[in-house]
């Protein structure tokens, strides 16, 4: 199949950009840590961030980072990846191309270089078990940029009292409905120290993979929330 040309391609996005922001613009949000999001995600003076969490909250936290700072997020080289990446441009942010599959390297080689761009502060969110899972098993990508940058990993979550759940999606992907309400918290910062070992990257990695999945199991358990 070929791919769309440049200008179908704005066009599409576009539409789709305003559709987002229409249904997401009408949903309650509330960030359990306040503390978190203020001192790391809206304060320049702690430095970069890289914000991990599983891919079937990729759509809302894609829609909830785009008031902040300078924002880069990995996507795939795919002609899907096409579209996402416009409408990331809409949204304010940067696409850095490529997946563990295709252009990985590359990809976070230009995402160091992004976070280490000292013109402002820097977030990369991305979803940490993407892009084809196992869901909720973390990969160390996302570990490895945070060494690398020398930003902050912090694990994130969210959950919402009345979601739609894709369920034939790998991911289980979840979307708000309109006027409905979305739960979202943070776990502690993180360094990763550059002479890490591989035996402690590792134990590190197993610990954020839990404490991703204490935090989305909690705000499950707030909410209600249940597969449809």
């Amino acid at each position: 199949m070929k791919r769309q040309s440049p200008i179908k391609l704005k066009i599409i996005a576009a539409l789709i950009t305003g559709a987002v922001r229409l249904w997401f613009g009408s949903v309650r949000t509330r960030v359990l840590r306040p503390d978190i999001y203020d001192a790391y995600f809206k304060d320049s003076a702690t430095g970069s961030v890289v914000a991990g969490a599983w891919h079937r909250n990729a759509v809302f936290l894609f829609y909830f980072f785009r008031n902040l700072g300078p924002r880069g997020v990995m996507i795939s080289r795919s002609k899907d990846g096409d579209l996402t990446a416009k409408i990331g441009e809409c949204l304010g942010y940067t696409p850095i191309r490529g997946s563990s599959s295709r252009g990985g390297a590359d990809a976070l080689r230009a995402m160091v270089d992004f976070l280490a761009d000292t013109s402002g502060k820097r977030l990369c969110g991305t979803p940490v078990d993407g892009p084809k899972g196992p869901a909720r098993q973390m990969k160390t990508g996302m570990l490895a940029l945070a060494k690398q940058s020398g930003a902050w990993f912090i694990p994130m979550a969210c959950s919402g009292t009345r979601l739609l759940t894709l369920s034939k999606a790998w991911d289980q992907t979840i979307l708000p409905k309109p006027f409905s309400k979305v739960l979202i918290d943070f776990g502690n910062p993180v360094r990763v120290p550059p002479d890490i070992s591989d035996a402690d990257f590792e134990a590190l990695r197993v610990k954020m993979e839990a404490e991703l999945n204490r935090l989305t199991d909690k705000l499950d358990r707030i909410c209600g929330y249940k597969k449809n």
